[in-house]
């Protein structure tokens, strides 16, 4: 009788969910929804090969599915909302189009790479400096508005430099394009179509390594990180540049993402 009622008690038990029985279903966890990057860009952003080798680089990372990755990179785009005067249409400018996709993709993060083409491939100005740090700026605070977190890459070089005489040490180099800026910013104030992306500034790789320590001044504001991508890719820049000197290849990708991933780390311990 006994062990009757012990067997009685013990499907109760089960029955009610007080003990587990073999075979029961274990309780589901919920995994944690993942977190967004947003990627924003020119060409080289829109061409993806850097945004998929970080995107599988986060993959392997634990706990798994924790990333989303959105590329929604333009050709053509800048931040400082310049364009030459013979570019088959106004560049577009990713301010215009910057609310719309930080209310559609809602970002935990945004990572931008701009510059290359927001000198409009012309020679150092103060002018269009100015309108390229007020763009990133309010990039930022339009960001920051959000509760989403900034990272800033610094532009691919510019894969010509030059031409220099023979054996011209960095003074010689540094005399050469300033007075080269002065002539050429002359030459393009009387013939507005003289420098654009088909008819370049020689010199322009000067124009963004300025570009590139400003914004690399910016790391360590809060909620903002820049990723030095110029400075990876000088080492092998006429490896990383194919058939032009604007666009990085495959190795140029590899090397924009490698830099990206090595900082990644710091940057979300920083973050928490």
């Amino acid at each position: 009788m006994r062990a009757r009622m012990g067997i009685i008690f013990g499907i109760l038990l089960i029955g009610f969910g007080w003990i587990g029985s073999a075979g029961a279903e274990e309780p589901k966890v919920e995994q944690a929804a993942p977190k967004t990057i947003l990627f924003l860009g020119d060409s080289i952003t829109r061409a993806g090969g850097y945004v998929r080798i970080i995107e599988a680089g986060l993959g392997k990372q634990a706990p798994p599915n924790s990333w989303r990755v959105v590329n929604r990179g333009l050709s053509s785009e800048t931040v400082s909302d310049l364009s030459e005067a013979y570019h088959p249409g106004r560049r577009p400018c990713v301010l215009a189009r910057l609310d719309k996709e930080l209310k559609q993709y809602k970002p935990n993060w945004v990572v931008a790479c701009y510059g290359i083409n927001c000198g409009i491939y012309h020679p150092f100005s103060e002018k269009r400096f100015a309108a390229y740090q007020a763009g990133v700026e309010t990039f930022i605070k339009k960001v920051h508005a959000t509760g989403a977190r900034v990272i800033l890459l610094t532009a691919p070089p510019y894969a010509f430099s030059g031409p220099f005489p023979a054996g011209s040490d960095e003074a010689a180099k540094e005399a050469i394009v300033a007075k080269a800026d002065a002539e050429a910013e002359a030459e393009a104030a009387k013939n507005p179509n003289k420098f654009g992306y088909r008819t370049p500034y020689p010199y322009y790789d000067y124009v963004m390594a300025r570009y590139a320590k400003w914004l690399l001044t910016l790391n360590g504001r809060k909620d903002v990180w820049v990723v030095d991508l110029r400075g990876a890719m000088l080492p092998k820049v006429k490896e990383a540049h194919g058939g032009d000197p604007i666009h990085p290849n495959g190795l140029g990708h590899a090397l924009m993402a490698e830099a990206f991933l090595k900082q990644w780390p710091t940057i979300q311990t920083q973050a928490k």
